[in-house]
Formats: structure tokens, C-alpha cells, sequence
């Protein structure tokens, strides 16, 4: 584990284990002069409730000089009762001042004394709501509820007002109230379950925020208590759960895929933008081996999380078309609060996940938490497959008109990147003998701590224990400032750098015979004296004496043992300018992001066994005499240098953005904006040579290295791009509103086009129009809509393994999505609800044509692919979820629908449709603020297949009889966690 995450975890525990001092209450034996009287000096009564409820007082002493107050028999627990029963005897009033400040003064004449508002949030059981918001409404006046859910509002001026509470989680409530002369109001609120979240206040790809209800964007949301019942095991599982966006984490905890409305892609994330706390966690969502979510990670800091799907992503965001995932950071309260998890599961699972926040003193609040995790994963390769962690923090402080945040995220983790495995029976995939469909994987503890020759007679040093290994600093600064006038500016800043290393077994040929492979070796039946050759495993050197017969299926696999450098460095700045004209808000926007990416890419081909923890094998010609001609392999790598890359690359980011928000009406709500976009990208990348040979190297493995020569080319190209959007909510009623949108967006390339191409390349276009309805009620939520999409300039980037080497062959289509999407919850009882979410479209390619070439006349035959269903995305997905409460205890299983899929763009290779069950529960402990949790993913060990094998079967699947690659969802998994909060 990382020095510095050591480090960070321990200020994180002191710091947690200090707060617990004040969060947890007093203890009476360190006030025994107060409470060993009936009667105190006001003063010293006023200190005791500043050290139990860490509240500051500011007085004159002579308001308090001489006078006396009762000793509370027992500390309540609300601060504010406490403090009026202190106060009772005296003419001294209190003025809330700050987060955590009071003010003391005396009491004015009778007709002009305080006027307050008081009461209590709970739930629809009756237990108190803390950090709810009561607040009246048009004014200044509020404020956040406490622990118990008790409010107090002071000094409020005479006359009618609307009072609402609110808290992510609940519906809205509002009371009318009319505050007389000297009266204290006690008006307590009880908050329904907001069943879908459409009273929540959004923010993404909105400036002005606003409810799900009153947005005029497809949008999901899930609050932090949310995320934890849904428990995921990456984040990639989370966002299956937003409809609309097909996502593929079969991968492991990181380096996984999205595929939002149908849109054709390679992988990866290319038409999202993945956001932290409102800016991207780095500005290009899709470079090779950097996939976002290697940047990402879920923990108990998060506080929200807000999907969009299409609409006004391109607006707010570079290249997102296809929408925008915004991860909202805890930022602390009023009172120090938090959460410490520990989970353990099977495969060796640890897992430790801690938060905290709260107020520093007058108008400052922090907030500190992160996780570490260790585990063997659940494709267990001999190794822990997973081990890291990350912590987070952010500093506020408030001012008069407005705030200043600082945070700070270091992430230091290593995951396992899962890839294809070979199966049997395509219709009903299954296991073969020696791999488990469900737990196996090629990569192996066997394959760790290599040394990579190079041409130049120097050598790279890799382990493939450090699979996908993102260090990640970022700091970032906000500052917000209403000047007045109905004017304010959002200043946003962050700086990333990331130095990412992927280390990964990835599948090739489809395994073979090992016969089949040592026959394909022409050239050994001419080398003089030539008799018989010899499999071996490389790393004892013992000799296989039935190969045909090992593991039980006589296979072996041609696989590529890829290792891949990747720092990463990203500056952003956006300054936001918000002015309110009656019925219009106008945001202006400026943006401007730089980043850059080094990479050196070294891939080889390795020969292994086909088994659980596969070994390394080497292949060696003998003579008759059994005297060594010729090794094929090498250590067990059959190729050293089948693909090489080294390049540096920049790009700048420069746009301005214009959005206005027009309330025509009580019900009817217009928005519409554009984004002008200029980016430049520029960088160089060395050219290579395929005939280079390792020095002293006596293996077939060292001849026809592919590396670098030496000399560069250089790329600088740049673009301008617009993007433009339109759309309407119309509230028919305060529970039911429908909205409709249009839209155009754009995506350029990024680097990766010039590392294979000296082609400039064009951008993306796509056109979107969508519209829906949304109805909120106590029983039963909805959130449906429907939408059609085309894009154009499609790039398709395949890795194809030919000859022995692995070729980026770029291919260009069209295509368009028709599809429905739809949330919907419904409380079928006070203890049982159904969620559901899905979506249904029709991906199809449009003006993709090929060229074939046959093998034995070499005549060139053009195909063309238009109409075909898009490859690896579903026509339906479908979730559904009921959830059982009977207290202490909440029950919940999920069943998924994936339906039929095709490996290739031909439609030839078919991904079954399958469906998967998982479950969980949460048992609230008699011990306060416990709970234990558990969960099981995949109960039943389906085995579903996510992808094909993308390195051969991009077009034309062409699969042999018997055996073929295919990559399966993970199987099942348990994890039990026990939570304490506070």
C-alpha cells in the first residue's frame, strides 16, 4: 500500500476518532462544578453549552455580569431549547450569526421583539430529519435542521410568508405563515419519500438549478443513502442503473464501457463527460488505456450522483453529445457528521470506507474521507488483484455574499483488467474444462515480473500485478460571489495529473491445439537435422510430455502481454457569469482547458496454457539426438515488439457558452443555448521499423521486432465547432409536467488518430430530438421519454490482430437510434416498493460498406453493412427492483435483462440475451447509528457475455467449431459491510 495513502488514512482516523468527542455528546464527569449546583452564573452556563455543542457566543460581559441561570438537569440534545431554557429568567435574545456563531444581545422594548419560527422535520415514521433546509421563501431567512430535525428561524421580519422545508431524499413540503408582533410560530413539517427524486434540486447541464420535475433534460439522480443500497462494485455498475446508457463492467473495478442511446463506439467513454463537483475529472473521456472511470472512483465522500442523457451535454461539456455523469462531493454541515464502513467478501475482499464533515469554527466547513481496499478479485489470477485507495477533501469558507472551496483528491489503486475467455457453445455459452466461465481469466501470477528486451540492448522491468494502475493528484478551487443586482460569478479551477500504467493479458487467436501451433510454424520442418519440437513450461523448464491432453482440454492460448505508460497533465478554468432579468436568466460561460498525454505502448505476444492460473510455455525444435536447435519462444513470449508506440501529444480547449432560461409563465419554462468550440491538438509520435532484433537473443521471439526509428512525425490540426440546443418544460400541475428538446453536438477527435494516422480526421456530428413526461406523486413516480438520434463520421477503430502482428485499422459509418427510456417507482405498500428502469432502441448502421478479400484469388468484394444492428448494444434493458422495509430490516433484489447482441458489425456472431439476479439487505442495529449490510451479485452464476473478441471478430466474427473467445459478466460475489454513523 502507498506511503501517502498510509499517511492520509491515519489523519482521516484522528481526525474521525477527535470528532467523536464532540459528535457523541459529553461526558457529565468533566462538568461537575456546573452540574454539582442548581444554579450557576449565566456566564459560566453560556461557556458549558459553547463546549457541549461546540458553539461559539459573542456578548458584551456586561449583558451576563451578575446574573444567575438553572442548571439543566440533563443535556437534551437540542441545542436551541437548551439555550432558551438557559436564557429564560433574563431580557437576552439570540441572533444566529454564522454556521456555528451566536450572537447574545438584550432584549428590545415589547413591541418590537423577536419574531420566531420553530419546529421540527421528520420523517413519516416520525424521526427527526437532520440537515433538511426550512427556509422562507424570496427571503434570506432560514435554516438547516439538526440532528433531531428541530429548526430555529429568529428575528423574522412581520408578514405572510411561504415556509418550505426540503431534503434530498423527500418531497417538498410548504406551509403558509403569517408572522405578528413578538410571536413565536411552531411549525412542525413531515416529508414524504421522494420515490424518484423529482423534488431534488439538479445542477448538470443546468446553470440555474432546478428540480428533476422542472428540468427540461432526461435526468437521474442518486443520492448518497441511494448508492449504498444499490451497492456497487464499481462504478461502471452504478450507472447501469440511468436509462438509456447500455454499460458493459465485466472489465473489473475500472476500464469499462458506455454506450449511451445507441451510439456506436469502440468501447470506452467516448460520447460522455465524466464530471467531479461540476468540472471534468479530465478533459478527455476517451483516450486508449485511459478510459474515465480509470480516474474515478465510487467512495462514501460522494454525496450525489446526476446522469444526463443527451440533451444539453454538448453545451456544457467537450464532446458529449451523449450526456454528462456529475459525481457531487459531501462538502460538511453545520454539525460534525460521518460514516466508517468495513466490508469483507469472498475472493479475499477487504475493504475499509470512511467520511467525515462538518463546521471549522465561524463560516467554516471541511469534509475528509476516502477508502483502501484489497482483494483477489473474483477472476482470482494466483495475485491481489486489487489494492489501493483514495482520499478526498475539500475546505469552505463562507463570506457574506458568497464562498470559497478548495479540494484535493489522491487516488493510488491497482485493479485487474479482465478480458475474453475461451468458452464453449455460442447459443448457451459454457465452460470449457480447465476455465471456469464465471471465475476464470488467462491472466496469471505466472505472467508477473518480466523484463522486456528492446532492440537498443536496454530492457523495461513489468509487473502484471500492477494491471490498471492510475496515481491521480487533482486540486481544485471554486469561488462563488452574488454581486448584487441579481448578478453572480462562478470562478471553477482544476489541476490533474495522472501517471496511469496498464498492465494486461489480452486475448488474441482463439485458442488452438498445440500441435496446430507448432505445425503453423512452417520453417521449423526446414531447419537441417530437425526431428521433433517440445513444449515446455518456461519458468521451471519441465517438459510437457502430453501436451494434447494438458489441463484436460489440450489447448493453448496465443495471447498479448501488453504494457502500456500513459502521464496525463490537465489544467481547466470556467468563469460563470449568471444575471436574472425578471423572467430570464443568462449565464455566460467561459471555458479553457489544456492537456497533454505521453505515451509509450510496448506489446508483445506470450504462449500459454488454457487453464485456471495459466503458465507461460516455451516451444522448442530438437534434433534426433535431442539436442536443442532453435527455441521459438522466449520466456515464454512468442514475440517481443508486435506494436510500438511513442508519442507526446497536447491539445487547448477554448469556449464560450451562452445559455438563456426564459419563465414565460408560472407552468411554461424555455431554455435555449449554444457552445462555440476552437481546439487545437499538435504533438509528434516516433515513426517504426518492423525489422529489428533483440541482441542475443537465440528465440524465433527477437527476429522482426517491431520498434521505433528514431525519427518523428509531427501533427497540428485544429477545429471549430459549434453546438446548439432548444427545450421546453410545461408543468401541467405541481405532480405532472412534460418537456421536449432539441439538439445538436459534436464530437473531434483526440490523439489517438494521429498516433495511427497522419490523417487530419473530422468530428463527429450528431442530432438529437427528444421529449417525455414526468408525474411525481406520494405513490408513484415516472420519468419517461422517447428520443431519435443520428450521427455521422462514425470512426471505428479496431484492433486486429493479422500475421502475427496487431494492426489499427479505421473504418467510418453512419447511424441512427429510435428508442424509449423510462424510471418509474412505485409505492405498492408502506413496506414494499418497485423500481423499474429501461430502455428500448433500435441501433442501426447506416452507409457502412467493407471491402473483403478473398484468400484465394485475392479479389476484392465490396460489403455493404447498412441496417445492421449496432455491435455489443442491446435493443431492451431492462431492471427491475423491488424493495421490502419491515424495520429494522430492508430487503431488496434486482433482476437485469439484457437482450440478444452481435460481436460483429456483420451481425454474424450473436450475444445471447441474458438476464442476472442480485440481492441485498440492511438490518439497523439495536446499537445506535449501527447497521450491518450485505449483498449478492449474479446469484444465480449466469453467464452473459458482454463482448466478443475484439481483436478478431470486428466485422466478420468468423468463430472456429467448438471454442471461441467471449468475455462473461463476473459471477457471483458476496460482500457483508458494518456501518457506523455519526
Amino acid at each position: 500500500m502507498p506511503k501517502a495513502l498510509h499517511i492520509a488514512l491515519f489523519i482521516c482516523l484522528a481526525t474521525f476518532a477527535n470528532a467523536q468527542t464532540v459528535v457523541n455528546g459529553y461526558q457529565r464527569s468533566q462538568f461537575t462544578e456546573y452540574f454539582s449546583k442548581t444554579v450557576v452564573p449565566l456566564e459560566t452556563a453560556v461557556k458549558f453549552l459553547s463546549d457541549v455543542y461546540q458553539v461559539n457566543f459573542i456578548y458584551e460581559h456586561e449583558l451576563v455580569i451578575n446574573k444567575k441561570s438553572p442548571v439543566l438537569a440533563n443535556v437534551s440534545g437540542n441545542f436551541y431549547d437548551d439555550l432558551i431554557y438557559t436564557l429564560a429568567n433574563h431580557p437576552i435574545q439570540f441572533i444566529k450569526a454564522g454556521k456555528k456563531t451566536i450572537v447574545l444581545i438584550a432584549k428590545e422594548k415589547e413591541s418590537t421583539a423577536r419574531r420566531i419560527i420553530r419546529g421540527v422535520v421528520t420523517d413519516e415514521d416520525g424521526n427527526g430529519i437532520s440537515d433538511a433546509e426550512v427556509f422562507i421563501k424570496g427571503t434570506s431567512w432560514g435554516a438547516v435542521t439538526l440532528r433531531d430535525g428541530s429548526y430555529f428561524i429568529d428575528t423574522v421580519p412581520e408578514g405572510k410568508y411561504t415556509l418550505t422545508a426540503r431534503c434530498v431524499g423527500f418531497r417538498t413540503e410548504r406551509q403558509e405563515v403569517e408572522i405578528r408582533t413578538a410571536e413565536a410560530l411552531e411549525i412542525d413539517f413531515k416529508l414524504a419519500i421522494d420515490v424518484l427524486n423529482m423534488d431534488e434540486v439538479v445542477t448538470t447541464a443546468s446553470r440555474n438549478p432546478l428540480t428533476k420535475i422542472e428540468s427540461s433534460v432526461a435526468i437521474t439522480t442518486a443520492n448518497s443513502a441511494q448508492i449504498r443500497e444499490r451497492k456497487p462494485r464499481s462504478t461502471a455498475d452504478l450507472l447501469m442503473y440511468i436509462p438509456g446508457f447500455y454499460v458493459e463492467s465485466s472489465g473489473g473495478e475500472s476500464g469499462n464501457n458506455l454506450f449511451p442511446r445507441g451510439i456506436p463506439q469502440d468501447g470506452s467513454y467516448r460520447y460522455i463527460s465524466m464530471f467531479e463537483d461540476g468540472l471534468p475529472i479530465f478533459e478527455a473521456s476517451e483516450l486508449a488505456f485511459a478510459n474515465i472511470d480509470i480516474m474515478m472512483r465510487l467512495d462514501e465522500n460522494i454525496a450525489q450522483m446526476e446522469g444526463v442523457r443527451g440533451g444539453t451535454g454538448s453545451i456544457y461539456a467537450s464532446n458529449a453529445p451523449g450526456g454528462i455523469i456529475n459525481f457531487v462531493n459531501k462538502t460538511g454541515g453545520e454539525h460534525n457528521a460521518g460514516i466508517v464502513k468495513f466490508s469483507i467478501g469472498d475472493y479475499g475482499h477487504y475493504r475499509l470506507d470512511y467520511n467525515m464533515g462538518g463546521p471549522l469554527g465561524d463560516n467554516w466547513q471541511y469534509n475528509i474521507g476516502g477508502f483502501l481496499r484489497q482483494g483477489d478479485g473474483i477472476r482470482d489470477p494466483g495475485f491481489a488483484a486489487n489494492k489501493g485507495g483514495q482520499v478526498k477533501m475539500n475546505l469552505t469558507r463562507f463570506f457574506g455574499n458568497g464562498y470559497a472551496r478548495i479540494y484535493g483528491k489522491y487516488l493510488n489503486d491497482r485493479n485487474i483488467f479482465y478480458l475474453p475467455i475461451p468458452l464453449k457453445n455460442p447459443n448457451n455459452p459454457q465452460s470449457i474444462p480447465g476455465v471456469n466461465a464465471n471465475y476464470g481469466t488467462l491472466t496469471s501470477v505466472f505472467m508477473s515480473n518480466v523484463t522486456l528486451p528492446k532492440p537498443d540492448g536496454t530492457f523495461i522491468n513489468r509487473d502484471i500485478r500492477d494491471g490498471i494502475h492510475p496515481e491521480t493528484r487533482s486540486i481544485t478551487g471554486e469561488l462563488f460571489w452574488d454581486l448584487g443586482n441579481n448578478v453572480s460569478i462562478n470562478y471553477k479551477s482544476r489541476w490533474t495529473k495522472a501517471d496511469i500504467g496498464f498492465n494486461a493479458i489480452f486475448s488474441l487467436d482463439t485458442p488452438f491445439s498445440a500441435a496446430e501451433f507448432a505445425d503453423s510454424v512452417k520453417h521449423l520442418y526446414q531447419l537441417p537435422g530437425f526431428a521433433y519440437w517440445q513444449y515446455r513450461y518456461s519458468d521451471s523448464d519441465q517438459p510437457i510430455d502430453n501436451i494434447s491432453a494438458i489441463n484436460n482440454n489440450g489447448l493453448i492460448a496465443h495471447s498479448g502481454w501488453w504494457s502500456i505508460q500513459k502521464p496525463l497533465d490537465n489544467m481547466i478554468n470556467q468563469l460563470q457569469f449568471q444575471k436574472t432579468f425578471r423572467t430570464h436568466i443568462l449565464d455566460i460561460t467561459g471555458y479553457y482547458s489544456t492537456y497533454s498525454a505521453a505515451d509509450f505502448w510496448y506489446l508483445h505476444n506470450v504462449l500459454t496454457e488454457v487453464s485456471q492460473t495459466p503458465r507461460m510455455l516455451d516451444l522448442t525444435a530438437f534434433d534426433a539426438n535431442g539436442n536443442e536447435i532453435i527455441r521459438v519462444t522466449e520466456n515464454g513470449f512468442e514475440q517481443f515488439g508486435t506494436y510500438y508506440v511513442n508519442a507526446n501529444s497536447k491539445a487547448a480547449v477554448m469556449a464560450l457558452a451562452v445559455v438563456d432560461e426564459w419563465q414565460t409563465s408560472e407552468k411554461l419554462r424555455i431554455d435555449g443555448g449554444f457552445r462555440l468550440e476552437h481546439a487545437r491538438f499538435n504533438g509528434k509520435v516516433e515513426n517504426t521499423r518492423s525489422d529489428a532484433s533483440i541482441p542475443n537473443s537465440t528465440s524465433l521471439a527477437g527476429q522482426n521486432v517491431t520498434f521505433g526509428d528514431g525519427t518523428f512525425r509531427h501533427f497540428d490540426h485544429s477545429f471549430n465547432e459549434w453546438a446548439v440546443s432548444l427545450g421546453l418544460n410545461y408543468s401541467l400541475n405541481s405532480n405532472l409536467a412534460v418537456y421536449g428538446r432539441l439538439g445538436r453536438g459534436f464530437r473531434t477527435p483526440d490523439f489517438e488518430q494521429w498516433i495511427i494516422s497522419d490523417q487530419r480526421g473530422n468530428s463527429q456530428y450528431v442530432q438529437q430530438v427528444e421529449g417525455g413526461l414526468k408525474i411525481a406523486s406520494e405513490q408513484f413516480s415516472l420519468f419517461g421519454s422517447t428520443f431519435f438520434s443520428r450521427l455521422d463520421n462514425i470512426p471505428f477503430i479496431d484492433e486486429v490482430f493479422q500475421n502475427n502482428r496487431i494492426l489499427k485499422i479505421g473504418r467510418f459509418a453512419s447511424s441512427t437510434t429510435l428508442g424509449a427510456e423510462i424510471e418509474a417507482v412505485w409505492r405498492v405498500s408502506g413496506t414494499l416498493n418497485l423500481h423499474i428502469n429501461g430502455t428500448l432502441q433500435n441501433p442501426v448502421l447506416r452507409d457502412l460498406r467493407i471491402q473483403s478479400v478473398d484468400e484465394t484469388t485475392s479479389a476484392y468484394t465490396v460489403i455493404d453493412l447498412s441496417n445492421k444492428q449496432v455491435r455489443r448494444i442491446p435493443r431492451v434493458l431492462l431492471n427491475i427492483r423491488p424493495a421490502w422495509s419491515f424495520k429494522p430490516i430492508k430487503v431488496f433484489a434486482d433482476w437485469q435483462y439484457i437482450s440478444k447482441r452481435f460481436a460483429d458489425d456483420a451481425n454474424t456472431a450473436v450475444l445471447p440475451a441474458y438476464s442476472m439476479i442480485n440481492a441485498g439487505f440492511e438490518v439497523r442495529l439495536p446499537i445506535t447509528n449501527m447497521s450491518i449490510s450485505g449483498s449478492v451479485a449474479n446469484i444465480t452464476n449466469t453467464i452473459g457475455l458482454t463482448e466478443g473478441n475484439p481483436r478478431m471478430e470486428q466485422v466478420f466474427a468468423n468463430r472456429k467449431d467448438g471454442v471461441f473467445m467471449a468475455r462473461p459478466i463476473l459471477g457471483r460475489s458476496i460482500i457483508l459491510s458494518a456501518i457506523y454513523e455519526f
